[in-house]
């Protein structure tokens, strides 16, 4: 414990080892009754001592981190030089492709979004009677299309998604303001909690060391410090992976919906542009999104570096000689950084969900990412062959749908607003079976 001498006799021990609390505040008011080992002391003599620095690595570590990234570049550019076939990695890519070869099993689904796949009369499951393949387990019916509805952002994702990403970052904030809480009472005992949060960022404090209970001396207790201080690290990079993940999810849906708008075509955004597609965000977002996303995510893991991190420790005698031999590691901490990181991270969160609340630009069927909804609403008109290539709308298409029941869906021709109260493919109202596939 650091400062545990100066307790030595307060709390009856022969070993500062033993030592598991030190309270400075009472030994300064009875400083004239102050023993160590018995024995009285008299008046102390302290110097400050020049700070030394030096660069300290460790090769097998160094070597590790090294192996691993090559490994990492060699995997990629593997995956580059095998698989150039097209892929599906965006919105985009996915609409060109149904675009170029309509789904059959969509058909007359137009108006089916992600959410009737997963419930009511147009669940989607297997079927085991038709083999490994995903169908739908119903026959299509016409349904009223009724008063426009703008549903908000928060639909982009499912409910399970919003509650493990919301809950796992809830989960990790609290457990900082815990720690944080702890951090202050344990240097409120030595200073004041506003000298607490003035003490720097990555700064080593004899202060401010974390008690785990790791082995002090040796290569383990460096390893052992390595791995706890860069673990908040590692775990905000899974969480923001999750919580990108959403963002991207809601943008993605977002960008989806401006199809929908009225006089409003646009060219697909593809991995590999042909004709007048567009190319791909560079950060698979929207600047206006991707540029805040980074650069909060930046600053959040360098205040988690400063805030929590590795003190390798070096002893030296009255005469100023190290010895090597003595030299320590440990985890120390910073509670001013702590405290800024837990505010941006309330703020990341507070943003995600004020997004949510954003409403889509169109009526259009949620989405998402999922490729059968897309697919259902990529039934273009049989002459409209290029459409995958040239700006695209979606909407009503008068010459396909019947005097009773309209089609809609992404097209480069002329498309209409649908009509409120008219029929449309893309629903279903009794289970259907086809026995042929039996």
């Amino acid at each position: 414990l650091t400062y545990g001498w100066i307790c030595l006799d307060a709390g009856h021990n022969i070993d500062v080892d033993n030592v598991r609390s030190c309270d400075i505040a009472p030994v300064q008011k009875n400083s004239s009754n102050w023993t160590i080992n018995q024995l009285k002391i008299d008046y102390c003599l302290a110097e400050v001592a020049q700070p030394r620095c030096k660069l300290q690595f460790s090769l097998p570590m160094l070597a590790t981190v090294i192996l691993m990234n090559a490994c990492k570049s060699i995997c990629m550019f593997l995956t580059l030089w095998k698989h150039r076939s097209a892929t599906l990695v965006t919105l985009g890519d996915a609409l060109s492709s149904f675009l170029e070869q309509p789904d059959e099993l969509t058909k007359s689904r137009c108006l089916m979004g992600k959410v009737d796949l997963r419930r009511g009369p147009m669940h989607w499951r297997m079927l085991s009677w038709y083999g490994p393949t995903p169908r739908p387990n119903i026959k299509p019916d016409p349904v009223t299309f009724r008063a426009p509805l703008r549903r908000r952002w928060f639909a982009a994702a499912s409910f399970k998604r919003w509650f493990l990403t919301m809950g796992l970052c809830l989960a990790a904030l609290g457990t900082s303001i815990h720690f944080e809480v702890l951090g202050l009472g344990r240097m409120a005992s030595y200073t004041k909690v506003s000298l607490a949060l003035n003490t720097g960022f990555g700064a080593v404090d004899s202060r401010a060391l974390l008690d785990a209970g790791l082995p002090r001396l040796g290569s383990e207790s460096l390893v052992l410090s390595v791995l706890l201080a860069n673990l908040p690290q590692a775990i905000v990079s899974f969480l923001y992976l999750a919580y990108n993940g959403l963002f991207t999810c809601m943008c993605l849906a977002h960008e989806y919906s401006k199809y929908g708008l009225p006089d409003r075509k646009k060219a697909l955004r593809v991995t590999s542009p042909r004709g007048q597609q567009r190319s791909t965000y560079y950060l698979q977002l929207p600047f206006r999104y991707a540029a805040p996303l980074l650069v909060a995510s930046t600053t959040l893991h360098w205040l988690i570096s400063q805030g929590i991190f590795l003190a390798r420790i070096s002893t030296t005698d009255y005469k100023g000689q190290g010895n090597s031999a003595h030299d320590f590691s440990e985890v120390g901490y910073s509670c001013l950084p702590i405290l800024l990181a837990m505010l941006l991270g309330t703020a990341m969160l507070a943003a995600i969900v004020g997004c949510g609340f954003r409403k889509f630009a169109s009526h259009i069927p949620v989405a998402g990412s999922c490729s059968v909804a897309l697919a259902a609403a990529a039934h273009r008109p049989k002459d409209d062959v290029d459409a995958a290539f040239l700006p695209v709308q979606w909407g009503e298409v008068r010459n396909e749908g019947t005097d009773k029941v309209g089609h809609c869906c992404f097209t480069s021709h002329e498309v209409h607003d649908l009509i409120t109260g008219r029929l449309y493919a893309g629903t279903a109202r009794k289970p259907y079976l086809d026995s042929s596939n039996d």
